[in-house]
Parts: structure tokens; sequence; C-alpha cells
């Protein structure tokens, strides 16, 4: 590129070329919203970022203090550009640039973790003074949750459209960032992990499309159409760049993740509604639907254990199978508990429209599976066997998973669906995997245990 600043004291606006890096684009849009676009002062810029960064004591407001060290001094960016001239890393510019500095740019912390957005990692990057400004500025842009000492997630949205990008942050981002209660983001539960807390933010944004005590009329409709609300009308990119670390005196990061299929996600979470209204007839579903989600978490001590929550986010965040995670913890996490609960209600229902929709899964398998895991459950419940649920939790190999389903007519008196032991070419049953089968068999049998254990059937 061979555009250039138009003088040494001015720095050009434009949401007309994105540079590609979430960053600074953000920090662009949220320049633009402020300043709008044009040629803009670079000192009365600082000078306005600085005075929204700063506390009034002085120091730099949470969580930017967590990348910004007390030391650091943009105002003196115009008088720290070096005389030659280079190319900008960000956005191919070749004018004066400046090394980046943590308040410039936070992921210059570790070059070799976060090697995606480094055109090198073997030198720091060098920043033009438009994109050094956004950098700054992209510390306005994000929303954040923190959980005490153990964790803060920080949450960055981005399309390289970046005029719809201006209407997201300033009729959503904006309005979420007014609400300082724990941080910025609007989360519907969270943890010390990423994925979890990605989800429980994700649910909570897409409740705000049909219902928002935050959000005008204006910012519901933007919202519906970013998320694609409207299948005939096909929506510009979107996506979700989610940080996580622990605070202290320097933020130590520990993981990074781009989130890219936001608008199947939001078609997935309408069916979810769909289903939870009319199959289980929930008429307020979305509280539910949170509910399915957040009980994936056991009580340790004085705090909740949420790593089964933090896997099955994980999953679910990237149309990846979660039944391994959802056997995992009803059997090393719930059938532990005191008074072990079943399954919220509902629960099932979510996870088979899952199975069928993301998994492909046969309608009449997961529905010989649901009958057969019920019976299952309820017979180990009136014997005592409760040894067949965890051998057949246990089972690693086709043969032992047979072998169990083999002793279950003469210890329970069940007679085993044919479809069960049909196997196909490639160890499958009706189209999945054994393996899938043992696990969904696995959670309808020990959920149909607990729900019978509490004098209740389901």
């Amino acid at each position: 590129m061979s555009r250039t600043t138009t003088s040494e004291t001015t720095v050009e606006i434009s949401l007309d070329h994105p540079t590609g890096n979430f960053w600074v684009d953000m920090g662009l849009v949220v320049l633009s919203n402020h300043f709008g676009e044009g040629n803009i002062d670079l000192c009365e810029a600082l000078e306005h970022l600085i005075g929204r960064l700063k506390t009034e004591r002085g120091g730099w407001i949470y969580p930017a203090n967590q990348f910004i060290n007390t030391q650091a001094r943009p105002e003196t960016l115009p008088n720290k550009l070096r005389s030659r001239q280079e190319v900008c890393d960000i956005c191919g510019m070749e004018t004066r640039c400046i090394d980046a500095k943590m308040w410039m740019y936070p992921f210059v912390v570790d070059p070799q973790k976060f090697g995606t957005f480094y055109p090198s990692a073997k030198r720091g990057l060098k920043l033009c003074a438009r994109c050094a400004l956004a950098g700054l500025a992209g510390y306005l842009g994000w929303l954040y949750k923190a959980q005490g000492r153990d964790a803060i997630h920080l949450f960055v949205f981005y399309s390289p459209d970046l005029r719809q990008l201006l209407e997201l942050y300033r009729n959503v981002i904006l309005p979420f960032q007014l609400n300082q209660e724990g941080g910025t983001a609007p989360v519907a539960f969270f943890g010390p992990y990423l994925h979890e807390a990605t989800l429980g933010l994700l649910l909570e944004l897409f409740s705000h499309v049909e219902k928002s005590e935050l959000l005008s009329e204006e910012g519901q409709a933007l919202l519906a159409r970013i998320l694609g609300e409207d299948p005939s009308t096909p929506p510009a990119p979107l996506f979700l760049y989610v940080i996580t670390g622990k605070p202290g005196q320097a933020f130590n990061m520990q993981q990074f993740q781009e989130f890219t299929r936001l608008h199947a996600l939001y078609q997935l979470y309408k069916r979810w509604k769909g289903i939870l209204t009319h199959r289980v007839e929930i008429q307020d579903p979305h509280p539910a639907l949170v509910q399915v989600f957040r009980q994936f978490q056991v009580r340790r001590e004085r705090q909740y254990e949420t790593f089964w929550r933090d896997r099955i986010a994980w999953a679910i965040l990237e149309f990846r199978d979660p039944f391994p995670f959802v056997e995992a913890f009803l059997f090393e996490g719930r059938a532990r508990e005191k008074g072990a609960q079943p399954l919220a209600f509902g629960t099932l229902e979510i996870f088979e429209l899952y199975a069928k929709e993301v998994l492909t899964m046969d309608e009449k398998l997961l529905k010989t599976l649901a009958g057969f895991g019920h019976n299952l459950g309820q017979k180990v419940q009136e014997s005592g066997e409760i040894g067949i649920l965890y051998d057949l939790r246990n089972t690693k190999k086709l043969d032992e998973f047979l072998k169990v389903l083999e002793k279950i007519p003469f210890r329970l008196g069940l007679t085993i669906p044919e479809d069960l032991t049909a196997i196909e070419s490639g160890e499958k049953i009706m189209g999945s995997s054994w393996q899938r089968v043992k696990t969904l068999l696995s959670i309808y049998a020990m959920n149909a245990y607990l729900w019978a254990n509490r004098g209740r059937s389901e």
C-alpha cells in the first residue's frame, strides 16, 4: 500500500480500509464513533483516549491496567515516531513507525504463543501512528467478565465490514459497557474457563434479540440482522475473539480463541428454544435453556468445579461431540453427590436435537436408546445392580460393550433391542460409532436411575 498520513500531526480514519486485525479495526471503529471519519488531530485523539482510560487518581482503568503499565506514556507517540519511512506491520502503510508497546497492542506479550497475528515472531511489531492510536482505542471496544483473582475473560467482536462493526459497537457493545457489575459482558453463567464463559456470553447475547432491558429497539433489530435472523438475507461475517487469563500485577494470558460460527450457533439457539416451547411445553424457554448448560458443575468445598461445563461448551461452540463430557459429568460428578439429582428438565431434548441436526444421528436410533436406557436405569435402581451401569460406561472395545449387553437379560430380565447388536461396517450401529451409542445409552440409563432414586418417573 502507498497511502500515507496527511501530516505529522493528523491521521486518517476510514472505515473503508479495514486492516484485517481485529484489535486495531475495533479501535478504528471506536475512533470513528467519537471523531467521525476523515483526518483527526493525533494529539487531540490521544488526549481524549487517555482521559477515558484513566481514573481520577491517574491510574489506568480496569482491566486495561492489566496490560498498560504505570510508566506508559501514550501522549509521547508523536515524538517517538522514527524519522525513516517503514512499512506498518498491521496496515501495510509506508510511513513513520514506532515499535509496538502494550498500550497499543496487548498481544505483544507473547509472539510465540499468539504468532497467528504476527508477520514475524522473531521481532516486535512496527506500527504507524494511525494503528498505534487505534490500538489504544481498542481498550474501549471490548467486553469483559472478571471472576475475582481466579480469571478474567475478554471478549472482542469483529467483522471485516467496519460499518456494521460500528453499528454493533454503538447499539450493542456500548449499552453493555454501561453495566459494570463484575464486568461489562452479559453472561448467563461463567467460571474460570474460556469456553464456558463464551457460551454463557452468547446465550445471553442471543436472548437480547427477542427481549432486552439494555438495548433499544434499534439495537435489538440490528442484533437480529447481524446474527442472521432472516435466513433469506445472508449476514456479513461476524467473529468473536476471547482471551482468558489470570489477573494480577500483570495479565497472565492462558487461552486465546477465535469463534467463527456465530450465525450457526444463533440458529441452533432458536431451534433449542422451539424444542423447549413446543415439545417440553416450557413457556419461557431461555432460562430453561440456560439451566441446561449451567447445571454441569459440582460443589467442591467452597466453590464449584465447572470443568465438565467448559468441555461441553467447547464441543457445542465447535460443533463437536459433547456426549463423552455429559457422561463423565453424570458418573464422575453428579452421581457421587449426596442426594444426586438427574439432569435438568429439557436436557435430553436439547441434546437429542443436537445429535440429530449437528451429529446427524439416526432418529430411530435415538428413540431406541432413549426407551431402552430409561428401562435399564429403572431396573438397575430396583435391583441394586448399579455395577452394570459402570461396566457399560467403562467399556473401551466393541466386544466389551456387547458382553455388557449380553449380561442385561440374565441379571435384569430386559430384552436388548436388536438394533443395538446389529454391527455395521466400521464398527457402527445404525450409522453411528459404537462408542457414541454406548455413551448415549450410559447417559439415558444413569439419568433414569437418578430419577428413580428420587421416587419419580421421567
